[in-house]
């Protein structure tokens, strides 16, 4: 069995992410750049995790769902998936942070900085 998903990039283009299901085990490959060098990419993880956002198109919401119903009955995998989608989106919003302080401490050198009298 074979799911074929469009999944949002940060771009708007669409990805394809397959879920291919044979001779009872999961394979899941995303031509995202990532997904090109067998690398996790969040695309994987957050389908897998049944998050609905990621979906390129509301359309493909049933062949989510369906995908998420063999999930389910294979345990822990869309937990696990979940996880990791949970700990990619902290980590983003971590990087988005230290971006805007580094940004703002930069302004700050090239503004110049009241030093303390020591």
């Amino acid at each position: 069995m074979k799911i074929s998903i469009r999944a949002k990039s940060s771009s708007g283009d669409p990805y394809n992410v397959e879920f291919l299901i044979e001779a009872n085990k999961l394979s899941v490959f995303c031509d995202c750049r990532a997904g090109q060098f067998s690398q996790l990419c969040k695309h994987k993880t957050e389908l897998l995790a049944g998050d609905r956002s990621r979906l390129f198109s509301e359309s493909e919401a049933p062949l989510l769902d369906e995908l998420g119903a063999i999930l389910i009955r294979a345990g822990q995998l869309k937990e696990v998936a979940a996880q990791i989608a949970q700990s990619e989106q902290i980590i983003r919003r971590e990087q988005a942070t230290l971006k805007k302080i580094k940004k703002d401490f930069a302004a700050e050198l090239k503004n110049g900085i009241e030093l303390s009298s020591v």
